[in-house]
């Protein structure tokens, strides 16, 4: 009877290990727009409330430590280690792959909104240059001075009395932090994590509230902000950007074992 025990378990443990449950997640996906326009770098002019003209020709900013509510009030954040940079997302206008991110390990169940920080938490921008997302060659680093940009924006505007009608908006730093913590919820239909299906929230992210939405910026009497006094009306601004445009499930690839 032993013989005929022993292969049966054998055979079971590794039939386990091959059906192993499948790691679960939520992706994120980023539209830039302004207003109900799309965002097209250089080639297109929009307006803003002080009825100023304006194109973008670069857009760049950190998403960082997303996490999730759950249904009952709760909050799922994926654990990272201390010295990893996974919890920080880049998002590059002009990079397609930067504007979809994926949280990761989260648990089945309900969701009912995203909260995010736009910019860099104090404890790692005061860390020193770092790795991944984080790494200074991504052009997000401050040589002169410890920290990151957390957001920049960058175009032209016949209003702007810069050279080349330029503006250029680089926030970061400041005390207290310029960054803004964001928190989304997704409506009267919550988002269902499980095996069977991926969620994916589709978020739209309006550039023109960046220079509207709390406290008006006049791209004639603020053609560049680099220090924290100047850009925090920006900051204020910039939690204003998002929202959730829509949801969708799609069915999960089934792996072999």
């Amino acid at each position: 009877m032993s013989r005929l025990i022993l292969p049966i378990l054998a055979l079971a443990l590794g039939l386990a290990g091959c059906t192993r449950a499948p790691e679960l997640d939520v992706e994120i996906d980023i539209s830039h727009v302004v207003g109900s326009e799309p965002l097209r770098l250089d080639d297109a002019i929009y307006r803003n409330a002080a009825g100023e003209d304006f194109s973008v020709s670069r857009l760049r900013y950190y998403l960082s430590l997303p996490r999730l509510r759950r249904a009952d009030g709760s909050w799922f954040a994926p654990l990272h280690p201390a010295e990893s940079a996974e919890a920080y997302h880049l998002v590059d206008e002009a990079r397609a792959d930067s504007r979809r991110l994926r949280i990761a390990g989260v648990p089945a169940g309900e969701y009912t909104g995203v909260e995010f920080l736009v910019g860099v938490d104090e404890a790692r921008n005061h860390a020193g240059a770092q790795t991944g997302a984080l790494d200074p060659a991504r052009g997000m680093f401050w040589t002169w001075k410890s920290g990151y940009i957390f957001l920049v924006l960058e175009g032209k505007s016949p209003q702007s009395p810069a050279p080349g009608g330029r503006f250029s908006y680089h926030l970061g730093g400041g005390e207290p932090s310029l960054a803004r913590r964001v928190y989304l919820p997704f409506g009267e239909r919550p988002v269902r994590v499980e095996e069977r299906l991926r969620p994916t929230v589709h978020l739209a992210v309006d550039v023109g509230a960046l220079l509207s939405a709390v406290n008006p910026v006049r791209i004639a009497q603020l053609p560049e902000a680099m220090d924290p006094v100047s850009a925090r009306p920006l900051a204020d601004n910039a939690a204003a950007m998002f929202r959730v445009d829509h949801l969708h499930h799609e069915p999960r690839r089934r792996g072999g074992g």
